[in-house]
């Protein structure tokens, strides 16, 4: 790309394309996806810490259930063991008592980390309190009676021992109340939660699912009138392309080459018009920008210039006129145009051209290629800005190749330019007939650049094959003579 710096800043010769609302679509569509997709995963993880931490507490208050029932058998296991050794004096009964660890302790122990997992802190007071009353019937009942069974008193121990026991009963039917109520409410939790994870993800899939109707509406209306827009601006510039003039002392060959069928239209022009019977206009031009306003510009160039040749001859005047109409007429002030303009006239054998910052220009003749040098800056940037015109001495079947840069800009897979020395390799390689010729650039460039094209390219080649009266002597090498 040049960079250029002039009246409004710095600009680039190849604008790449603007965003377009088809552009703007997609990414709402995506955007909506993606938020819809990160809503659903966070839902979906919470709802499962959520769901989780419900079940882990339901099983701790199921495992509580079950060592309070273990507990409360342990409890009877005892009772029932002191009873059995005091009436028979069997000390077979006492296998509870001489447990390593006693089955009551452990199953306490059970319960209280289980209350401890399902955070019942309810509960806590309540194993407290059968811990203390079952230490307590152990010091004032079973110890006593184990160790004199048949000392006065017996009764009255027993008596004692009941009372300590229907308090432990007491605080089991407490902590049982307690492990049915949290059990109940561990399900309610789950099946609550299950509800709304459920509702949840359908209200995010009618939100989600409305919103994907809307942005795909939206796509769809967009899509259209950018087809539209692209329908018109191809039309208008095929119009442009297509609508030059039939020479009868030249041979013409064209093409152009689209970089994307989606893309906005570009500004790449070329044009060959009829001045009188031996003089024709050639003219290849590229406009920064793309859509309408780009295809606008384009044919304000095309007939601009066309206008201005008619009255003045010297190419310098022509681009010096076009560069102060140009600047009082485009609607975007960034707008520029790299142009080249040339006046072919066949009796003289001669091309007298000016070239405003467009350097793809090239004249064959049989095996030796030679460029064109720029004479003056690009249209567009200053009105004061001056154009210099050259005269290029041309032999018959000389061949002019006009592109625009998307041939010297192409770039190969490694990301190489052709650059103007690749560009004069292809047109010597080329065959002669200049639309085999067109045709055989773009299959370079398109075998350069893997297959795909990143910029328009229009090409236009000419032959001299006739001449007019007062035809000059085929000159024996490139002649080029440069004028104010």
């Amino acid at each position: 790309m040049r960079t250029l710096f002039g009246r409004r800043g710095a600009h680039e010769a190849s604008d790449p394309p603007r965003p377009t609302p088809l552009g703007g679509a997609a990414f709402t569509a995506a955007a909506v996806l993606a938020i819809a997709l990160f809503v659903s995963v966070l839902g979906s993880a919470v709802t499962y810490v959520r769901v989780d931490a419900a079940y882990k507490q339901q099983n701790a208050v199921e495992s509580a259930k079950g060592e309070l029932e273990a507990l409360f058998r342990s409890q009877l296991d005892e009772e029932t063991s002191l009873r059995g050794y005091l009436a028979s004096g069997q000390k077979v009964f006492l296998e509870p008592y001489t447990a390593a660890q006693p089955r009551f302790r452990q199953a306490l122990d059970a319960l209280q980390s289980d209350l401890e997992q399902a955070q019942l802190t309810d509960g806590y007071p309540v194993v407290f309190d059968v811990r203390h009353s079952h230490d307590l019937w152990q010091v004032q009942v079973a110890k006593p009676l184990l160790s004199h069974p048949t000392a006065p008193g017996e009764m009255e121990l027993l008596q004692r021992g009941k009372t300590i026991v229907d308090r432990i009963r007491l605080d089991f039917t407490q902590l049982s109340d307690l492990l049915d109520s949290q059990s109940r409410l561990a399900q309610d939790a789950v099946r609550s939660l299950l509800l709304r994870a459920a509702l949840l993800t359908a209200a995010l899939i009618l939100l989600f699912g409305a919103i994907a109707i809307v942005a795909d509406i939206v796509r769809s209306r967009t899509q259209a009138s950018l087809e539209r827009e692209r329908i018109v601006g191809d039309t208008l510039q095929r119009a442009f392309l297509s609508g030059w003039d039939s020479c009868p002392y030249i041979e013409v060959g064209t093409a152009y080459v689209s970089a994307a069928r989606h893309l906005a239209i570009g500004g790449d022009l070329f044009d060959v018009h009829s001045v009188d019977d031996h003089r024709c206009l050639l003219v290849v031009a590229d406009v920064s920008g793309k859509g309408l306003d780009a295809a606008v510009d384009t044919a304000f160039v095309k007939y601009s210039l066309r206008s201005l040749v008619a009255e003045h001859q010297d190419p310098s005047v022509i681009l010096k006129k076009f560069n102060t109409a140009f600047l009082r007429s485009v609607r975007d002030d960034t707008s520029f145009v790299s142009l080249f303009a040339g006046v072919l006239d066949a009796s003289k054998s001669t091309l007298q051209y000016a070239s405003a910052g467009h350097s793809p220009v090239y004249v064959r003749r049989g095996d030796d290629v030679r460029q064109l040098p720029v004479t003056g800056p690009l249209i567009g940037l200053r009105i004061e800005d001056d154009f210099a015109s050259a005269i290029e001495t041309l032999a018959p079947h000389d061949i002019i190749v006009l592109s625009t840069d998307g041939f010297t800009e192409a770039r190969d897979t490694a990301g190489m330019m052709i650059d103007d020395a690749g560009a004069m390799r292809i047109i010597r390689e080329a065959p002669k007939p200049p639309q085999e010729m067109a045709d055989f650039i773009v299959a370079a460039v398109t075998r350069a650049s893997g297959g795909r094209i990143a910029d328009d390219l229009a090409l236009l080649v000419v032959e001299l094959t006739g001449t007019g009266v007062g035809q000059t002597p085929a000159p024996q090498g490139f002649a080029t003579t440069v004028g104010a």
